[in-house]
C-alpha cells in the first residue's frame, strides 16, 4: 500500500466533493527497463479504487499495443493521460510522487470539471490560436513551486484544442532535461524551444508567452510561404 490510511482520507474526501465527470486514467506502462513502472500502476490503482465510479483506468504495454500508444504519441514509460470525454491533450511523463502527487489530484478533479480554472479573458485570448502548441513543464518531486506550473499547463490544454500539456519528470527524464538545459525547475519550453521560461508565473505571464510562441509560429509559417 503506497498511500497511508491517512492520505487516503484526505483524497476520498477532496474526490468525493471535487468530482464531477467521469475521468479516465490511461496508464502506458512495461515491465522491462522501467524502474517507475511498477509503482505507477499501483499508485493509480489506489488512487482510482477510492473513487472507482468516477476514476477508471486503463494499463497499456506501448511494446504490445502499438497501435493506442501511436495514438497517443507516447514515447516514454511511464505516461499517464488524462482525458475526459476526449483527450485533451495532458500527459504526465514519469512518477507522480512527492509533492506532485498534487498535479496528479488536482489534474483528475479539473478534466473531471471539463472546464479550466482560467480567467473569462484568458479563455477568450487562448480562441486566437490555431496552430498545435506543445508546453512542456519541467519538474521534480521535490520542487514546490513545479505543481502550480503543471496545474496551469493542464488548464491552458484543457481551454484549448490546439494545446498540449506535457509535465516531465526532469530526474527520471534526464536526456530530455539535458537537451533542453534544465537548470532549474519549472522549467517550460513550449514547441521543443520556440519559447523557453523559468518559474511557476502568475496566469497572465504564461498567457503572455503562449502568445508569444503563437505568434513566433506564424511568423515563420509565413517566411516560408513568401
Amino acid at each position: 500500500m503506497l498511500l497511508s490510511l491517512e492520505v487516503r482520507s484526505q483524497l476520498r474526501d477532496i474526490l468525493s466533493k471535487e468530482l464531477e465527470n467521469k475521468v479516465k486514467l490511461k496508464l502506458f506502462s512495461q515491465a522491462i527497463g522501467c524502474e517507475t513502472c511498477q509503482v505507477a500502476e499501483e499508485l493509480l490503482k489506489e488512487v482510482s479504487q477510492i473513487e472507482p465510479e468516477k476514476i477508471e483506468l486503463e494499463v497499456y504495454s506501448p511494446l504490445i499495443e502499438r497501435d493506442v500508444a501511436q495514438a497517443y504519441a507516447i514515447e516514454r514509460v511511464p505516461t499517464i493521460v488524462i482525458e475526459g470525454e476526449k483527450d485533451y491533450g495532458i500527459r504526465y511523463i514519469g512518477l507522480p510522487a512527492g509533492l506532485e502527487f498534487s498535479t496528479l489530484v488536482q489534474g483528475i478533479v479539473q478534466v473531471s470539471k471539463r472546464a479550466p480554472r482560467l480567467s473569462e479573458k484568458t479563455v477568450e485570448m487562448l480562441k486566437s490560436i490555431d496552430k498545435p502548441l506543445e508546453i512542456m513543464v519541467f519538474v521534480t518531486t521535490s520542487c514546490g513551486y513545479c505543481p502550480s506550473a503543471a496545474i496551469t499547463a493542464m488548464n491552458f490544454a484543457i481551454a484549448s484544442d490546439y494545446i498540449k500539456a506535457l509535465v516531465v519528470d526532469a530526474s527520471e527524464n534526464p536526456d530530455l532535461a539535458e537537451r533542453f538545459q534544465v537548470v532549474g525547475v519549472p522549467k517550460i519550453v513550449i514547441n521543443r524551444g520556440l519559447v523557453e521560461f523559468v518559474g511557476a508565473q502568475p496566469e497572465n505571464a504564461f498567457l503572455g508567452y503562449i502568445i508569444s510562441a503563437y505568434e513566433k509560429l506564424r511568423r515563420e509559417e509565413n517566411n516560408g510561404q513568401a
